[in-house]
């Protein structure tokens, strides 16, 4: 008698093969049996005829826990019902730890609303500890963020370290590695790191090396510069034989569209993997956009020269030779939220200004926080992206309820962006084969990250597994009304464990903590 017997469906085991009507049997946790089991008994039997068997999806580009939405709601259902069962988090240079001072929490706290929790860890095992409390929904695991590492650092100036501070960082990533993160991320784009050194992300690349871990490398440069980035990135591989993984590729700006081909050709050539998500337009923070020695010295730096009207002038100028913000829409922001929704040619409009003056007024109402919808990639690149032999699927999203609790805008790609990839790309446009969307979401991701009992389906793994209907399986969630679960995941099964029965959330929380 077995816990739980999946019938007459057809299995898409994680590991590009092609699909096989299989039954599937889940004792304690675990897959135990496949194949023909018409004979067989169980507690709970699942017919999937006419249904998809996947490994749950893997999201190696996460943010629900920077959003600290692992703690706010830990029952994040708008990755379950995309078929997610496994986040990572502490991307783009950013984790919730290590932890050592008040500084590196407080970009922060002045975005969110922390609640009760208490700051009680300092490090990555007692961290890890702590969301183990949390029973989240999903299986979590994080990286080590180098940018929040380097402001407990430097604090909110952006610099080269000192022989002592490279020691120091050293030892806090190797201490992190050692109790269970996956490994180490940058987000070079971002001001606090934009004074890294080759020479630094080298010296991340032997320690990531010698611990058998991976390196997510957000690219230093999206847009005319990206296949300088890359080549970086590829350097940094070869002096360090290091496990280098791009986050989230794109090419940002229509004039430099033509490079993703180049920029893929690259990669191929190398063993570096990279995520995508497929959207359009992305989510970032608006002062990236601006001339790059307006944030030299951090955010308070940047404010004070914005309110110089000199200094704001000279901005104003150099930002009529960059991109076109006109259409970019306002999604987030401190607290003036009377913004969000409103394209930046809208609020200029209502100001009687430019549009560059517009959103300089935004971001000094904001001080300084401020995240936007840009239109800056293409649909073809991202069918280019999806279909690369070094691709897997992420949402670089969050987790969220369909409860809306703010003003802010939040993007589609945290509640539908591998349903999107399955209807877009798969099922109706035909740009991909479902045995190749699904390793680029399951077993492609586990083997880069080390998870050896998950990502696929056979004998003697958990039993993280998703259910869908290939006829249903689609996203719903748009730019103006994000909060809208995807369809068509009749059954997910997390450690064993129903989480979604029958198209519903069961209430049960069974995500465990993972550590390398």
């Amino acid at each position: 008698m077995h816990d739980i017997l999946i019938k007459n469906g057809t299995v898409v085991d994680g590991t590009g093969k092609k699909g096989e009507i299989r039954d599937v049997a889940i004792n304690d946790g675990m897959i135990t049996e496949i194949g023909d089991l018409s004979g067989d008994h169980a507690h709970e039997i699942i017919d999937a005829e006419g249904l998809i068997v996947t490994p749950g999806f893997i999201d190696i580009s996460n943010r629900s826990d920077t959003r600290w939405r692992i703690f706010s709601d830990p029952t994040l259902e708008s990755m379950m019902y995309q078929g997610i069962t496994t986040i990572i988090g502490g991307n783009s240079g950013t984790s919730l730890a290590p932890i050592y001072n008040e500084e590196m929490m407080q970009s922060m706290r002045k975005w969110l609303d922390m609640g009760p929790i208490n700051i009680s860890w300092q490090n990555i095992k007692d961290f890890l500890s702590v969301v183990d409390t949390q029973h989240l929904s999903v299986n979590f695991g994080t990286f080590v963020g180098y940018g929040t590492l380097r402001r407990g650092l430097t604090g909110d100036v952006s610099r080269e370290l000192t022989h002592t501070e490279e020691v120091s960082i050293t030892k806090h990533i190797t201490e992190s590695l050692k109790q269970g993160a996956f490994g180490v991320s940058t987000g070079l784009v971002y001001s606090h790191e934009k004074k890294v050194t080759t020479e630094e992300l080298i010296n991340i690349g032997k320690i990531v090396a010698k611990k058998n871990c991976l390196f997510m490398a957000h690219l230093r440069d999206e847009g005319g510069h990206i296949l300088d980035s890359i080549n970086e990135v590829i350097d940094i591989q070869k002096k360090t034989s290091a496990r280098m993984h791009i986050s989230h590729l794109k090419v940002m700006k229509k004039n430099n569209w033509s490079d993703m081909t180049k920029a893929i050709e690259l990669i191929e050539k190398s063993s570096i993997l990279y995520d995508i998500y497929p959207y359009t337009f992305s989510a970032t923070v608006l002062y990236i956009f601006l001339p790059e020695w307006i944030s030299d010295g951090g955010r308070r730096m940047m404010l004070e020269r914005l309110r110089n009207k000199k200094l704001r002038d000279q901005v104003i100028k150099e930002m009529e030779q960059g991109p076109d913000l006109s259409n970019a829409v306002v999604s987030e922001t401190l607290r003036s939220h009377f913004f969000c929704g409103k394209t930046f040619l809208e609020i200029a409009k209502k100001q009687n200004v430019s549009v560059n003056e517009a959103i300089i007024n935004v971001l000094l109402a904001s001080e300084g926080r401020v995240v936007v919808f840009y239109e800056g990639m293409s649909e073809e690149n991202i069918v280019r992206g999806i279909q690369g032999k070094n691709a897997v699927i992420s949402t670089n999203g969050t987790g969220y309820t369909i409860q809306k609790n703010n003003e802010n805008i939040e993007h589609p790609r945290s509640f539908g962006a591998f349903p999107r990839v399955y209807a877009r790309y798969v099922r109706d446009g035909k740009k991909l084969s479902i045995e190749d969307m699904i390793h680029k979401s399951t077993g492609k991701v586990a083997q880069e990250l080390g998870l050896l009992d998950r990502g696929i389906i056979k004998n003697g793994v958990v039993a993280d597994i998703a259910i869908f209907d290939p006829r249903v399986y689609t996203d719903q969630s748009c730019t103006y009304d994000a909060y809208q679960y995807a369809k068509g995941v009749q059954w997910l099964i997390v450690s064993g464990q129903m989480a979604i029965k029958y198209g519903k959330y069961t209430g049960v929380r069974a995500g465990k903590v993972l550590r390398k």
